[in-house]
């Protein structure tokens, strides 16, 4: 047995549960490339906020200078405003850590929605799989043999293992993906202090 024959046993609901699964092994690997290609490098932010306790902006801009990662990135920004007031400073790096978080969770909100849906559409297709079933053995006339009903719920139920079989995985990666944003988070907000407190200096 093959997965073209569980396709064609589980019903039309299995059609859909195959498509979503495409959809969320392209999204993984899409978000996957995205958060190991755009990871952030400490030694830079650790340099530049050196250069700019020292007073020199321009070697710390120039080691930011194409940095992938999304702290450095917002402190490159903050540095490109560092005349503006402490107020304007707070507002111009939580606007850039906002904009660099939704980067991070753009497509995530797929995986969720995969995770949450397959399951329903699994436990549809058992439904429908099982009236189907029933009607099939309420038209027989006299005995019915057991092994008719046995096969019609075994075939129903493919499509819920099929809808937790995609389900599952579907949330798992999804929370994996949201913990290391709010990691992000809780990092951007930290050393977004910390550049707001070293910019200041250079006005003192």
């Amino acid at each position: 047995m093959n997965l073209a024959y569980f396709i064609q046993k589980g019903g039309i609901m299995m059609y859909p549960l195959a498509f979503c699964s495409v959809i969320l092994l392209t999204v993984f690997l899409e978000r996957l490339w995205f958060f190991l290609a755009n990871r952030g490098h400490r030694d830079n932010y650790l340099a530049a906020l050196k250069f700019v306790s020292e007073g020199k902006t321009a070697d710390a801009k120039l080691r930011l200078d194409g940095a992938k990662g999304e702290i450095e990135r917002v402190f490159a920004e903050a540095l490109r405003h560092a005349e503006v007031s402490r107020h304007d400073m707070e507002h111009i790096i939580t606007n850039r850590g906002v904009q660099e978080l939704q980067r991070y969770a753009k497509h995530l909100h797929v995986m969720e929605l995969i995770g949450r849906v397959a399951p329903m559409m699994g436990l549809f297709g058992t439904v429908l799989g099982m009236a189907a079933a029933f009607h099939t053995v309420a038209a027989y006339k006299g005995a019915v043999d057991p092994a008719l009903l046995a096969g019609g719920i075994w075939e129903a139920l493919i499509t819920t293992i099929a809808g937790l079989f995609v389900g599952i995985p579907a949330l798992i990666i999804y929370h994996f993906f949201e913990k290391s944003l709010h990691t992000k988070a809780v990092n951007l907000k930290i050393r977004g202090e910390e550049m707001v407190r070293v910019l200041e200096k250079l006005h003192d």
